[in-house]
């Protein structure tokens, strides 16, 4: 999971990457066009023309198309690791032809569509709003310019997140998909074992339920913090995952504890 995590958001950077490129092509120059005093007539005009025709790029066919198979390769893989996760725990091959299974990857693939292009939408965003507000304010040229460094930065970690909050929910989703239609009633809560995993999810992975040992049923979820049911990847940037746990195995553990 943390691989294509990893692979997701070397691509993301990428793209960020490029649109900063542009930004400092075509942003930049304007600013040093009005410096020092910005007082030539309509700057603001110039400036937002340059937002403009960047927002009107970088949100073009052309590039929701990249964003399309970037999506794709992206729940595609995630679809790979889901099934042969499965095989090596369960030994089970998972059939991921059906109806439901495909609207599930297309919904999944449309939404990381989506987020790829808000990434630099909000990006462009921000930054005609920033370059807007220091020239209002008189502010230099090298000011602006780190500002947008400083900006580039947030866009940065908010692709970071995504990356990994989405190969978090997918890996999860995929898993409950394929771990059900194989049979599966019940599921093992599994942490990350480590000092970032939430106290709430701690507490469910060393939960001792009726089916064993941070065992649950995928109808009857355990609850967060806040009271609402969740599963293993689903809360914010959660790394949990899942085991399949079959129903001889809940059997042996209930016969088990009442002898």
């Amino acid at each position: 999971m943390i691989a294509i995590g990893i692979q997701y958001n070397a691509k993301l950077q990428r793209l960020i990457k490029q649109v900063k490129r542009d930004i400092d092509a075509t942003v930049m120059p304007e600013v040093r066009y009005y410096a020092p005093e910005y007082t030539q007539d309509a700057w603001s005009d110039g400036i937002q023309a340059a937002i403009d025709a960047l927002l009107a790029r970088w949100g073009s066919p052309a590039v929701r198309l990249v964003a399309q198979r970037m999506a794709e390769d992206f729940v595609r893989t995630s679809l790979t690791k889901s099934s042969r996760d499965m095989k090596r725990t369960a030994g089970i091959d998972v059939f991921t032809g059906s109806q439901q299974m495909q609207d599930y990857l297309k919904a999944a693939t449309q939404q990381n569509v989506n987020l790829i292009m808000s990434i630099p939408n909000q990006y462009i965003d921000r930054v005609g709003t920033m370059v807007m507000a220091n020239m209002r304010s008189g502010m230099r040229p090298k000011f602006i310019e780190k500002a947008l460094q400083d900006e580039f930065g947030v866009t940065q970690r908010r692709a970071r997140m995504i990356a990994r909050d989405q190969t978090a929910k997918i890996q999860g989703e995929l898993a409950e998909k394929q771990q059900t239609s194989a049979g599966f009633e019940y599921f093992e809560w599994i942490d990350s074992d480590d000092s970032r995993v939430r106290h709430r999810h701690r507490q469910i992975a060393e939960r001792v339920t009726e089916y064993g040992k941070g065992v649950y049923r995928w109808d009857d979820l355990p609850l967060s913090d806040s009271g609402v049911p969740i599963k293993p990847g689903s809360d914010y940037q959660c790394r949990c995952t899942s085991r399949p746990v079959s129903a001889r195995e809940v059997a042996r553990f209930q016969a088990r504890n009442n002898s």
